[in-house]
């Protein structure tokens, strides 16, 4: 039996459909014609929920979240031309974040490059600096049908198993593409033999060639060890993996303000918080610069942690599972590739002594932390309104269990990072510190509540805000309830802490970037809810009134970026002076 058929139409819905049969559940589509083919397969297929979002950059940070929420691929689809180019942030944050994209580019066929033909580019390998795998499809060609369940696998298998991120795929397309405009005349048992479902095997794993009796024997040697655990893929077990394991070696652990391990980590009496407050101390890194530092995860936040970790003279050891060398100091001799839990475990098991080591240095590092902590709660979470540090605290406080806060970069993540300490609540934290961007904040945050049952929030800053603003017609689309904690310090707050800030009239024009906007009405425009905050008290009970709302909620606090940076100082200087004063008196 014979079946018309549209070329472009079987192509495509034979990818799509090996797609979703190997777990994608979601694509993100911004309308064009050349598109159209992908367009009409992720649409028509029943296991893929289809986000169709107009701006093509939102599209992709949108996807961003998804992925960052369900942990696994998410395919985005664009036209041909320049919309190809608007998705280049968010892929360059998955790259380096290593969240698994599927970027599916609609093209025009490659003989039409530099020929005047409108909207065409050269997109082959557009984002090859930033992209873990690339196949340019080639023209739908019927005989070629099984290629293209191939180039579906093959996405799979690198953007989650053989090198997680983001892949590349580009579809060239000639006209028609629509379901009705008959290209082929094919017969149906090839169509019938091609869409048949087939297994896909993946290579087996190598096990990593460490000797972890060695390790657990030098380990057992070093009694002046740091843990740094950042963020990093982290399955369920590694928190309790990571608990026993500092107490096994008696270290310190400082856990990274962007990773969840801050929060409900409710058996690791090991953890410091306030080492970015330690290590400005003049004496500190003089008198307990550790001999071993283990780093699980990404590079840290704070620049003077990343100070601390270069000068330091120990040995330092990275591991992560991906083996990726996080340490811009370019200081460590070690990087392992290997999960941290299997790290963590091998290690127990393989240590002789089980029962931990009695550390006096330990015991330092927790008077050391106590007393930053107190100096914290005095000047910090006593803060008078409006302080952007305090803001920071008083939304952990107030944020339900089991809750998901997206965290913008610049201040807010380094608010975060300083001045949250660790606490039993469940909050499940993301960040953009791929790239440490400001653009596509807001859809990012979107997406991981749109994937999400659990309650999610954002804290943002002014600029982060406007910038990625077109996002927010998505949660009114899509009625996605996200609460955003807002900050309005007139624009680029952080200068204030760079020695530009000093010469404050150049400063101003071309720092600072004061928006001057009224957000409310932006903000009501798209029917959302806006409350401007005028006390701590009101912050927490606006917060928890609105777990119940049904739309977008914004809660701006403006603030004043200079003397937040000034109280800051102070709560650093104090600490400090406390902490040298603490250490001239062990050491007399």
């Amino acid at each position: 039996m014979k079946l018309s058929v549209n070329r472009n139409i079987i192509w495509c819905d034979l990818f799509v459909q090996r797609l979703a049969d190997l777990g994608v559940h979601y694509v993100c589509i911004s309308p064009g014609s050349r598109s159209t083919s992908l367009t009409l397969a992720f649409s028509s297929n029943a296991k893929i929920k289809t986000f169709s979002i107009v701006d093509e950059r939102s599209s992709a940070f949108f996807a961003l979240g998804l992925a960052k929420k369900t942990q696994t691929p998410v395919a985005i689809v664009t036209t041909s031309g320049t919309a190809v180019a608007e998705l280049y942030p968010a892929i360059i944050e998955a790259f380096y974040r290593r969240i698994p994209l599927i970027i599916c580019t609609a093209d025009r066929p490659s003989v039409l490059y530099n020929k005047g033909a409108n909207q065409t580019i050269n997109q082959r390998n557009i984002y090859k600096n930033h992209i873990r795998y690339f196949a340019n499809a080639g023209l739908p060609d019927l005989k070629k049908l099984p290629y293209v369940k191939k180039l579906a696998e093959d996405a799979i298998r690198f953007s989650i198993y053989d090198d997680m991120g983001p892949v590349h795929l580009n579809f060239p397309f000639e006209k028609p593409f629509e379901p009705k405009t008959y290209t082929d005349i094919v017969d149906v048992k090839l169509i019938e033999k091609v869409f048949t479902n087939s297994s896909f095997v993946l290579p087996a794993q190598k096990q990593p060639g460490i000797n972890f009796d060695s390790l657990a024997k030098k380990f057992s040697k070093i009694e002046r060890g740091l843990i740094i655990a950042s963020v990093n893929l982290y399955d369920k077990n590694f928190p309790t993996l990571l608990s026993k394991f500092s107490k096994l070696l008696g270290y310190p652990v400082y856990i990274d303000g962007s990773s969840s391990l801050r929060f409900g980590n409710k058996k690791n009496i090991n953890v410091i918080d306030n080492l970015t407050a330690l290590v400005r101390a003049k004496d500190f890194q003089k008198y307990f610069d550790p001999d071993l530092i283990i780093q699980f995860g990404s590079t840290p936040i704070a620049n003077v942690l990343l100070e601390f970790f270069k000068k330091s003279r120990a040995e330092k050891i990275l591991v992560n599972e991906f083996g990726d060398r996080n340490d811009p100091s370019l200081t460590a001799k070690t990087i392992l590739k290997i999960d941290p839990s299997e790290f963590c475990e091998s290690i127990i098991q393989s240590s002789k002594n089980k029962n931990g080591r009695d550390s006096c240095w330990l015991i330092d590092y927790n008077v050391m932390n106590n007393i930053a902590e107190e100096l914290k709660k005095k000047i910090i979470i006593g803060a008078q309104f409006p302080f952007e540090g305090r803001i920071a605290t008083e939304l952990i406080s107030s944020l339900p269990d089991n809750s998901n806060l997206m965290v913008s970069n610049s201040l807010p993540i380094r608010d975060i990072d300083f001045f949250v300490s660790k606490n039993n609540k469940k909050i499940h934290v993301y960040t953009n510190r791929g790239a440490s961007g400001i653009d596509g904040i807001n859809s990012t945050a979107l997406g991981i509540a749109k994937a999400s049952k659990e309650p999610t929030y954002l804290l943002i800053g002014d600029l982060a805000f406007f910038h990625d603003f077109n996002g927010i017609y998505n949660a009114v689309k899509y009625k996605i309830p996200l609460k955003i904690v807002l900050i309005n310090n007139s624009g680029g707050g952080i200068f204030e802490s760079l020695p530009i800030a000093r010469y404050r009239q150049f400063f101003k024009e071309k720092f600072s970037t004061p928006l001057e906007l009224d957000f409310s009405k932006l903000v009501k425009a798209y029917g959302c809810q806006f409350i401007r905050i005028q006390n701590w008290k009101e912050l927490n009970q606006k917060l928890s009134s609105s777990a119940g709302k049904k739309i977008l909620s914004v809660f701006e606090i403006k603030t004043d970026a200079k003397k937040s940076r000034l109280l800051r100082e102070k709560y650093w200087m104090s600490v400090a002076n406390k902490i040298d004063s603490y250490i001239n008196e062990i050491i007399s």
